[in-house]
């Protein structure tokens, strides 16, 4: 039994390792949440009519790739995912109230994330 926990402990180490530690695993973390509203707004019964799925699509990449390079606001980020969450658990999001979501979701991307390091 003690092997058993002694290598899960060892496990779960060396994942929190290669994530980068506590703000690593909070970076992590947000990728994977967007991940999944990324595939709950893009579904065919929850994607309005009047947006393409590319458009959906590009709005979560460069959202993701500011989550890799650390270049975007958590705190904003995690709000506006709950908002969206809180909001559209229930009901599919309107084309308006999709787009409004998208913008605000770019809007956590930092202003210097494109700027040359």
């Amino acid at each position: 039994m003690f092997v058993i926990v002694a290598g899960g402990l060892l496990v779960v180490g060396l994942v929190y390792y290669q994530v980068g530690g506590p703000e690593g695993a909070r970076y992590w973390m947000a990728k994977h949440a967007l991940g999944n509203i990324e595939k709950r707004l893009n579904s065919a019964e929850r994607r309005p009519d009047g947006i393409a799925e590319e458009q959906i699509v590009e709005s979560f990449q460069r959202v993701r790739k500011a989550i890799e390079d650390r270049q975007v606001n958590l705190m904003l980020l995690y709000t506006v995912m709950k908002d969206y969450q809180t909001e559209f658990n229930e009901k599919k999001p309107s084309t308006p109230e999709t787009q409004e979501f998208l913008s605000k979701l770019e809007g956590t991307i930092l202003k210097d994330a494109g700027a040359e390091k």
